[in-house]
């Protein structure tokens, strides 16, 4: 055996294997990492995501940036972590999925997707067979809610996907409201006094109700600036004497008249606020507390408001000109990170704003005791910009002196 040939060959594989080996070891260094960096030449184009305090979702459509929220929420990995049902409803009618929000707390368990009123879109089908809901066990084991006028095509696709459902159908949004709390009212065996009044024709104002509804799974039924529907009369007869009535919206959106008349069938508050932006932040400090009902015995409280105004909390950050987002996005506070919605525009943050976050921006304490914030960013760059997200970053952050 000529074990001299047999180094040399050895040799020359070594000096290949050794030069490959710095080859690759000089282009994984000249290559920016997605995970660890970026390229600085590149700086001003990079989207970012996710920064310390705060984490965008979205989609480049109304039913992805939903799909994105319910990704955030259930990792439908296994039984626990699966919604009990899904909402399907139309991306038409703002009123219509308002309603709709009354269903996503306890004991139904679901998000909102977005659908066309003729069809169910693919993101939304996709996540909504992600999700492989659990199923009412109240009601059956209805798997999907849906809730608006659709065709019977999405029925039918509900019915060939074996996903048993049950349908919301009124013209009047207002009969709608009432049909969605007689059942759960059938559900809960009550009818719940603690309700919220939305102003009809006032989006700005109604939404930031979404989170809390999500939160609480109060009963919502809407006003218009200077009369009372009927279904909403119908529905408030039906409570106590003593129930509380949350009307969203100043003066301007829903009138002292109504506000007065409104007093016959309970206990009747304004949500301070006068404009939509300072409504948001008005909203997210707001509390209610007392006695609900009962006296020395069997005596209940009532806790109306998110109350926060101090560091260690969570928000939402929505553009108000998409009142999609703030539906979808209502989950949030459900089943993620709870806290109030807050409206900021494309390019600014509102002074009343602002000033709220500074008002929960916690200082430095100790490296074992520290307080957080945090804020979720429903929508892409079109809707709230790079810059937006970053400065709500800054204003959640530690203040270290």
């Amino acid at each position: 055996m000529d074990y001299s040939r047999r180094k040399n060959h050895v040799r020359i594989w070594l000096y290949l294997v050794i030069s490959l080996l710095l080859a690759v070891t000089v282009v994984v260094s000249l290559t920016p990492s997605p995970f660890y960096g970026i390229n600085v030449k590149n700086a001003e184009t990079v989207k970012p995501l996710v920064t310390t305090n705060t984490t965008r979702l979205y989609g480049t459509n109304v039913f992805e940036t939903a799909a994105a929220i319910t990704q955030a929420v259930y990792p439908a990995t296994f039984k626990d972590n699966k919604p009990g049902a899904v909402i399907l409803t139309p991306k038409t009618h703002w009123q219509t999925a308002m309603a709709a929000i009354g269903l996503i707390h306890h004991p139904i368990d679901a998000p909102i997707l977005f659908i066309e009123e003729d069809h169910i879109p693919a993101p939304t089908l996709n996540e909504l067979e992600r999700l492989d809901p659990e199923g009412n066990f109240l009601d059956g084991n209805v798997k999907v809610y849906v809730v608006g006028n659709v065709t019977q095509t999405v029925l039918d696709t509900l019915k060939n996907k074996k996903l048993k459902y049950r349908h919301f159908k009124e013209e009047d949004y207002n009969e709608l409201a009432y049909k969605i709390d007689e059942y759960k009212a059938t559900l809960e065996a009550n009818h719940q006094d603690e309700i919220v009044l939305l102003p009809a024709d006032h989006p700005e104002y109604a939404l930031l109700a979404g989170p809390w509804v999500a939160h609480m799974g109060h009963s919502i039924f809407f006003v218009e600036s200077d009369a009372i529907p009927q279904a909403t009369i119908k529905a408030l007869e039906k409570r106590p004497v003593d129930a509380y009535l949350y009307l969203f919206g100043p003066p301007n959106v829903i009138s002292k008249e109504i506000a007065e008349q409104l007093t016959q069938y309970g206990h009747v508050q304004r949500i301070p606020g006068d404009n939509p932006y300072a409504f948001s932040t008005g909203f997210a400090g707001y509390k209610d507390v007392g006695r609900n009902q009962g006296y020395w015995l069997w005596q209940s409280s009532r806790s109306f408001g998110w109350g926060v105004s101090e560091a260690g909390h969570n928000v939402t950050i929505v553009n108000p000109s998409q009142w999609q987002h703030a539906i979808a996005t209502s989950v949030l506070s459900h089943k993620g990170k709870h806290g109030p919605m807050l409206w900021i525009d494309k390019n600014s943050i509102s002074p009343e704003v602002k000033k709220y976050l500074k008002l929960l921006q916690p200082f430095y304490l100790s490296n074992q005791e520290q307080l957080f914030n945090f804020g979720w960013i429903i929508g892409g760059q079109d809707f709230i910009s790079r810059d937006v997200q970053l400065e709500t970053s800054d204003l959640l952050k530690i203040k270290m002196n």
